[in-house]
């Protein structure tokens, strides 16, 4: 060490005594800052001057008529420019002057808008919908940079258009929403209403079941009915013989004087005995009609009792069938006008509005997240390296499909509500459940991707899945323009089919129950008559009965005595003649005041059961048909109904509609026009680009400042005179003492620049000063040690060193866009640490990130120092022998 001392100190003489080279070292000194100034001032702020890029603009635009007015959106578009200063805009007429200067280089960029621009954007309104296009063409020979800024100003342009479309198409959706969703909730209480008439309907079934059962009991009796009628009819036959006894009755008795003169002459009957053997013989027919007619009464008179019960029972049932079909009538005809009346229909209109707003909702939101995969799908495309930035890509993707997952689960939900009012929307839950499947699948690639990003892993997302994803979305958005609405049609055409079927049969009930009214009315009267006649008949015959045997008995009996024993009819008429007449003259008084009413009230309650009877027969069966048939069916479809709606408000489905259609428009419309808010973190920040380049750039200029001293200064000892005494290894070492001195006043000067000439910004510009002398010393350590080996061999290996950093030291572009070569030798540069280094001073220092990148910068630089150092000897004879050949061609220093 005191050897390589005593020659740094004989190099210090040296410089006294040659003072020029005292500017050889001061050029040395500032030569590498002027690399670095003149590159950072030029490239300071570029994309704050591109003011001065000429740019194009030609409106063709012709303009569209939407609702009776008059639209331009490429004029709106050219006002806007005309506001915008970040290029040099150049509106013009002409294209084809504007492509042939595009050609020649005085324009960067051509922004053409064709003539049915505004028509385009404007054809969604005509369910025709036409992707708008803005031609841009840009000359990619006159500059690598411009053609991206000029294609980010023409993006801003279309994002800007696409922004304010969707904001205004989706706040003119959210405005229908509303309005549907209002109308449904102004209709809520006639919907109640209608509810409540069929809940009463319900509560009613029990009085129709036994209305039903009524009618059909008296329809299953009527033939018991015509059989009592067909006896009574039958009693008609005897009114001749009751007329002939009763006018007999009548003339005997008004010759009851004569028969006691009779009685006197009853010797003189002998001869007249076959008359009266006659007469006795018709009393015996007599008496044997009697039980028939006395049955033939009975049974009318049971049977008309019978049939009145029945008939009372169900003319006390009518009153409240009558109330509730009137009741159902009326809340059913109430909702049948309201269904008919006008365009907006109330209840079925606000839910055909609300579907058809669902459907739309489904489509923007299956378009929506179609347009976040095609950018999920260019990420994919560029196979991007593990960074923090990429993990919060992926995860606002992963947010965004799981909010779509979410919002179609919410619309299956709805949907089986809506199936249960008679609805068939099981496609439309099937084809939401196929797009959540597919969105659950690119889920886990991403959660995947998300795991490789955190792990710094290769990152690999699955196409297959986002095209997967892709088309079931592509499908969704076409299924709930066309098939979705047809579904919601069919469904109320349905709902509104089934209120016609209940007025109907409701109507039809209400005829059969007036014929019902009318048939037990005149029923009633008829069998309240008859039963009444038979009951006067009834309690007539008995005693005529009574009395008519007793004479017959006695007649027969007394007969074969009357012709041997003469002279006991004697006594006979003296002793029992007077009750004979007196009993002759009640059947007289009978016969001539009682028989010929009993006689009409019997041909008057004949001819009400012949006339009226059968029609009333008829009316029984025409309504035990329809409790048969017809009635049965209206009571499910009541029950059916109750438990429809029952289902419908458990569920509260017409809330959550309104619900779900009423809306914030103006922040929905936001969220439409804007569903991801980048919230951005500046972390480290760093005012302007130039000094975000410092770093890198002074990094080069001091591993040039190192390339100069190798090339303008010497490793080696000249002098003769004392060469022998030092090593090759005191050489190397006190030699690179200098080179390390003009490196530290390098470095300053260089920083200073920076800091005070080009005002870069430096979160530490004490620290930035000091990491740089660090740098440029380890710099000088390596450009020296392979100069002071190899000599010009070790200078073009610096060289090229250089040149493989600028690339793969990763102080431009991130080491992850560049080839797989400069990924691979990227952690063996000593740029890699140098210019990260750098940027811990100029952006904020993060102390085990400082100290990992100088461990590791020092580190290189240690064992390329300890190799030189133990090369040294061994690799002397090999430079001096490769110089002496390159000698001899003349060509080499």
């Amino acid at each position: 060490m005191k050897n390589t001392y005593q020659l740094f100190l004989h190099d210090l003489k040296n410089i006294k005594r040659a003072p020029s080279f005292i500017i050889l070292l001061i050029g040395l000194s500032i030569l590498p800052s002027f690399y670095a100034w003149f590159n950072l001032k030029s490239s300071w702020d570029p994309y704050s001057n591109t003011k001065y890029l000429q740019v194009a603009v030609i409106n063709h635009d012709i303009g569209a008529e939407v609702k009776g007015k008059e639209v331009n959106v490429g004029n709106q578009l050219v006002n806007s420019l005309r506001q915008n200063d970040k290029f040099n805009w150049q509106f013009k007429d002409d294209l084809k002057d504007a492509n042939h200067k595009l050609r020649m280089g005085e324009y960067y960029a051509i922004i053409h808008i064709p003539k049915d621009f505004s028509k385009d954007m404007t054809s969604i309104f005509h369910k025709k919908p036409k992707r708008a296009h803005i031609d841009y063409k840009v000359n990619q020979k006159i500059n690598a940079i411009a053609p991206k800024m000029t294609n980010a100003g023409a993006t801003a342009i279309t994002e800007s258009l696409n922004e304010k479309f969707v904001d205004a198409a989706t706040k003119a959706l959210l405005q229908e929403s509303n309005r549907a969703g209002i109308k449904i909730e102004e209709q809520i209480p006639l919907y109640h209403k209608i509810e409540n008439a069929v809940f009463d309907a319900e509560r009613a079934l029990p009085d129709i079941e036994r209305f039903r059962k009524a009618v059909i009991k008296i329809d299953e009796h009527q033939d018991d009915i015509s059989k009592y009628a067909d006896e009574f009819y039958s009693l008609n036959q005897y009114r001749d013989k009751l007329n002939g006894g009763a006018d007999k009755i009548i003339t005997a008795n008004q010759h009851a004087s004569d028969i006691n003169a009779l009685g006197q002459m009853i010797v003189k009957l002998n001869n007249n005995l076959p008359r009266i053997e006659n007469a006795l013989q018709r009393a015996n027919t007599i008496e044997q009609k009697f039980p028939e007619i006395n049955n033939a009464v009975q049974q009318g008179i049971e049977a008309t009792t019978k049939a009145q019960q029945v008939l009372n029972q169900s003319q006390n049932a009518m009153p409240k069938v009558h109330n509730k079909i009137n009741t159902a009538q009326e809340i059913n005809k109430k909702g049948q006008e309201k269904l008919s009346t006008v365009d907006i229909k109330p209840a079925h209109t606000a839910l055909q509005n609300g579907l058809g707003a669902l459907s739309t909702l489904t489509g923007e939101q299956a378009n929506t997240t179609l347009e976040m995969l095609d950018q999920l799908n260019e990420l994919a495309a560029q196979k991007p390296g593990a960074t923090e930035t990429l993990t919060k890509n992926l995860t606002v993707y992963q947010d965004n499909i799981n909010q779509a997952i979410r919002f179609n689960n919410e619309l299956i939900r709805i949907m089986n509500d809506v199936n249960d009012l008679g609805f068939n929307t099981t496609s439309i839950s099937n084809e939401l459940s196929n797009v959540n499947q597919s969105l659950d699948a690119l889920n886990k690639t991403i959660s995947n991707a998300i795991s490789q990003s955190k792990s710094n892993q290769a990152v690999n997302i699955n196409k297959e899945a986002i095209n997967s994803a892709r088309t079931a979305l592509k499908d969704l958005s076409t299924f709930a323009n066309t098939t979705m609405p047809d579904i919601f049609d069919r469904g109320l055409s349905n709902l509104s089919g089934d209120l016609d079927s209940i007025s109907q049969k409701l109507n039809t009930a209400q005829s059969f129950a007036n014929k019902v009214d009318e048939i037990l009315n005149e029923a009633s009267r008829i069998t309240s008559e008859a039963n009444t006649t038979l009951n006067q008949i009834n309690q007539q015959l008995p005693s005529l009965e009574q009395r008519f045997k007793q004479i017959n008995h006695t007649a027969q009996t007394n007969y074969p005595l009357f012709k041997s024993k003469i002279g006991q009819a004697s006594n006979f008429v003296q002793s029992d003649l007077p009750s004979v007449l007196s009993d002759l003259e009640r059947l007289s008084n009978f016969a001539e005041n009682d028989l010929p009413g009993v006689l009409n009230k019997y041909d008057n309650t004949s001819k009400l059961l012949k006339n009226n009877l059968p029609g009333a027969q008829d009316g029984i069966h025409e309504l035990a048909q329809f409790a048969r048939d017809e009635l049965p069916a209206i009571e499910k479809d009541i029950q059916k109904s109750a438990k429809k709606l029952r289902s419908f408000d458990h569920k509260d489905t017409l809330n959550k509609l309104v619900s779900l259609l009423k809306n914030d428009m103006k922040n929905q419309s936001d969220y439409f026009a804007k569903p991801i808010q980048l919230d951005e973190t500046q972390v480290f920040p760093i005012p302007n680009y130039g000094s975000a380049s410092a770093p890198f750039y002074t990094a080069l200029a001091l591993w040039v400042g190192a390339l100069l001293c190798g090339n303008l200064l010497t490793t080696e000892l000249k002098d003769p005179a004392i060469k022998d005494k030092f090593s090759l290894r005191e050489i190397y070492l006190g030699r690179m003492i200098l080179f390390l001195l003009i490196s530290i006043a390098q470095a300053i000067i260089v920083v200073l620049g920076n800091l005070f000439i080009l005002d870069a910004y430096a979160k530490h510009p004490i620290y930035n000063v000091i990491f740089a002398i660090l740098v440029g010393l380890a710099f000088t350590v390596i450009v020296y040690t392979l100069v002071s080996l190899l000599g010009n061999i070790g200078k073009a290996v610096a060289i090229i060193i250089m040149v493989l950093q600028i690339a793969g030291g990763g102080g431009t572009f991130p080491v992850q866009v560049t080839p797989l070569f400069f990924q691979r030798i990227h952690p063996f540069l000593p740029f890699t640490y140098a210019v990260d280094l750098l940027r811990e001073a100029v952006g904020g220092i993060t102390p085990e990130l400082t100290w990992s990148k100088l461990g590791f910068l020092y580190l290189i630089t240690a064992i390329i120092f300890a190799f030189g150092l133990a090369m040294k000897p061994r690799f002397e004879p090999i430079k001096k022998g490769f110089y002496s050949r390159s000698q001899a061609s003349n060509l080499v220093e």
